[in-house]
């Protein structure tokens, strides 16, 4: 068998358990006019949607324009305003709106009809006036005129269609009770959507620069936090916003706009390729210290009488507490890992544990998270550990088995022939 065929195959083994996860639930997309403007990568898009869609996930998408709507006005000599980062829409730019939106959304249409010839089953996608507009009104004494903001979202009417069925759209026009239209901000309209329908998964394809620097996952306090460390920018709004509409979003993950495809790497990869913004997981990932010894003795003792990890003193694990992070939640420890610096830019992942009432969360793939991100900014390049129970875990998470010999020099002389530890190595790179 080729190496190519063996990829494919562990890729569909690895990539069968999301599809049967995701099988069912909400998941509500972004797509920025940038995105929308490339033609090789809105046909790419429009086959992965398709491709979602027949594999039972709900979709709701909500398309920009704002590079085709600046292009339009520019053409027509067309000058607009903005406050504070908004565009103020006159009634004089409606027409050309209306018309460019249009075209926009007929490509896109046109792209799904395209991916439906090479599916078994045509997919179906429909728009509505499921939400509802009114004016943004007048701030700091500016008249927003025809810009406007959500005044409410008909959820039933937009969940009744999935339930068909159906792929449902949404553009940035919306319209008032009085009949009116309004141009909306579509990330906004997005995560309003989103959390209206209590999505499972809220997936944003955002610009480089917003995705600068942002770790793999955070917990919706982490992202807090991040925020308040950010200056003003791009990627703080777009952080602020995502914030402000997660009451009832379960998973938000955040895409580079210049891969389509990231759509399904991020979707059915064990690893991912953008950041994940939960609020599914109510715990806190920190560096251990010193008062934390009792919490993690009494979490790990039980995996010591078994066998499964070797048995520390509590004075071994006060000297070496600064290599511990940990998973805590409600002021208990659910979970550690620990990292020693070794020679040849290796480390060795010891102690990685997880509660048993906490088990099946994703926790170790998590702690495993951390580590290795903790490995890399220590300039090590590569992790092993020893164990006798957990080995297949491991090889799953990117681990191969090795021998004694592969060991630095120093850990092979501290090996016990009596546990007869399997010895797994992983190397470590930026894109882990």
């Amino acid at each position: 068998m080729q190496q190519s065929e063996l990829d494919f195959i562990n890729t569909l083994r690895q990539s069968s358990r999301y599809i049967e996860e995701h099988r069912g639930k909400t998941c509500v997309i972004y797509l920025p006019g940038t995105l929308l403007a490339a033609p090789d990568s809105l046909k790419q898009l429009g086959s992965d949607i398709g491709l979602l869609h027949h594999l039972g996930l709900k979709i709701v998408l909500v398309m920009g324009a704002t590079q085709q709507i600046d292009s339009a006005l520019n053409r027509a000599g067309v000058e607009w305003q903005t406050h504070r980062d908004v565009r103020i829409t006159s009634i004089e730019m409606l027409d050309i709106f209306q018309q460019t939106i249009g075209q926009v959304r007929s490509q896109l249409e046109a792209v799904f009809s395209q991916a439906s010839a090479l599916l078994s089953n045509p997919v179906t996608i429909v728009s509505g006036n499921w939400v509802i507009a009114q004016p943004k009104g007048v701030i700091d004494g500016i008249d927003f005129q025809h810009t406007g903001k959500l005044r409410k979202i008909d959820h039933k009417g937009i969940s009744a269609c999935l339930d068909s069925g159906q792929i449902v759209l949404l553009t940035p026009l919306a319209y008032s009770l009085t009949g009116e239209v309004f141009n909306l901000n579509t990330l906004e309209q997005t995560c309003e959507v989103a959390n209206a329908l209590k999505a499972d998964k809220l997936m944003i394809y955002a610009k480089p620069e917003q995705l600068q620097k942002l770790p793999k996952q955070m917990s919706i306090p982490e992202l807090r936090q991040l925020i308040k460390q950010l200056e003003d920018s791009e990627q703080k709004h777009l952080l602020q916003q995502i914030d402000l509409s997660n009451q009832f979003i379960k998973r938000v993950h955040i895409l580079d706009e210049r891969d389509p495809s990231a759509l399904l790497m991020e979707l059915f990869s064990r690893d991912g390729c953008g950041t994940l913004i939960f609020s599914d997981r109510y715990h806190q990932l920190r560096p251990a210290h010193i008062e934390d010894v009792g919490g993690i003795l009494e979490l790990i003792s039980p995996l010591e009488e078994q066998g499964v990890l070797v048995k520390r003193s509590r004075e071994r694990l006060e000297l070496e507490i600064e290599n511990f992070l940990l998973l805590e939640r409600d002021q208990t420890i659910i979970g550690c890992a620990a990292i020693y610096p070794h020679e040849n830019n290796m480390g060795e992942l010891a102690c990685l544990a997880v509660h048993a009432d906490y088990r099946g969360q994703e926790l170790g793939e998590q702690l495993l998270k951390a580590i290795e991100v903790k490995a890399l900014k220590q300039g090590i390049e590569s992790l092993f550990l020893l164990t006798t129970h957990t080995h297949h875990w491991f090889i799953e998470h990117g681990f191969s088995l090795k021998t004694v010999e592969d060991l630095p020099s120093e850990r092979q002389s501290l090996y016990n022939l009596k546990r007869q530890s399997k010895v797994l190595i992983k190397p470590l790179s930026t894109d882990n």
